[in-house]
């Protein structure tokens, strides 16, 4: 069979020029819609947070940006009332919030960074221009084998402990996988020499103390090749006043009391239900306390 070609000496019809026409107005009118609204990164280049619907819809001012300004929500899943932990690792999530604190240990049995998540009744005004994120240190970025020591030898044996173990690095918590993930974020700036400009700002906020008990947990989070901007080690002081000043975006603590604590003062906080303080409220044990 003979290829057949086209005429190439006829003019193309008046016809076609206008469509063509009308077809490079609307790719024209599309591409700039594109400007103001950033393609979303794939996910290995991003870091990617699930909300449950319950937590996400709670919360005053994401609501209204989602209903006047169209918060773009990329991906999410309809269960039908049944657990959704199943699809996070498929959906490569850093971190999951949500009010069921039984979907939350689901998660982190998961090995799935997660919290829920409080809401203070007044907010405080938060940057628009950088994340602020803080966390507590043992048993959420750290595990719970120090916790452990405390809650059941006391702080003299904690303190002894801690001097003998120095140099060996923390077992990893339930959340150093989000810290980590904010970090990548960073050291994209970082590189960038834009240090100070980093839209992303991470605190540690604990109960230890810098000199009996901190060097250990900087020299941890060395050993992970992790950087936290500021650490801050309170000796047992309250943590809410604290928190009132560094005005983070989120909490992160295991221990209820201080998740309580830090939301009266109008911080958003995140209770990560791991480790041996779920055993126990203000140093007493719970079990001891339904006995009395």
């Amino acid at each position: 069979m003979s290829e057949i070609k086209p005429n190439e000496s006829a003019p193309a019809p008046a016809e076609d020029n206008g469509e063509e026409k009308d077809w490079a107005a609307a790719k024209a009118f599309f591409d700039n819609l594109k400007t103001h609204k950033p393609r979303p990164p794939k996910p290995r280049y991003a870091v990617t947070i699930a909300v449950s619907s319950r937590t996400l819809f709670n919360m005053v001012a994401e609501r209204k940006i989602y209903e006047e300004e169209d918060l773009t929500i990329e991906r999410f899943c309809m269960t039908g009332g049944q657990s959704p932990i199943g699809y996070l690792k498929a959906y490569m999530t850093n971190l999951y919030l949500s009010k069921d604190s039984e979907k939350v240990g689901e998660a982190i049995e998961e090995g799935i960074a997660a919290a829920t998540m409080f809401m203070p009744k007044t907010e405080m005004q938060l940057s628009d221009t950088q994340l602020r994120v803080a966390f507590d240190g043992d048993a959420v970025l750290f595990s719970d084998e120090s916790e452990i020591i405390v809650k059941k030898h006391g702080l003299d044996t904690f303190f002894e402990h801690e001097k003998e173990f120095e140099n060996k690095p923390l077992a990893q918590g339930p959340l150093k996988c989000f810290l980590e993930a904010l970090g990548k974020l960073q050291r994209k700036f970082y590189a960038k020499d834009e240090r100070l400009n980093c839209p992303i700002r991470t605190f540690l906020v604990t109960a230890r103390s810098a000199a009996s008990s901190g060097a250990r947990v900087l020299k941890t989070l060395r050993s992970w090749g992790l950087e936290i901007d500021e650490a801050l080690f309170l000796a047992g002081a309250p943590k809410g006043p604290l928190l009132q000043k560094i005005k983070p975006h989120i909490y992160f603590d295991d221990q209820m009391f201080h998740i309580e604590g830090a939301k009266e003062l109008g911080t958003i906080s995140a209770h990560v239900p791991y480790g041996i303080g779920q055993k126990y409220n203000r140093g007493k044990l719970i079990e001891s306390e339904k006995k009395e």
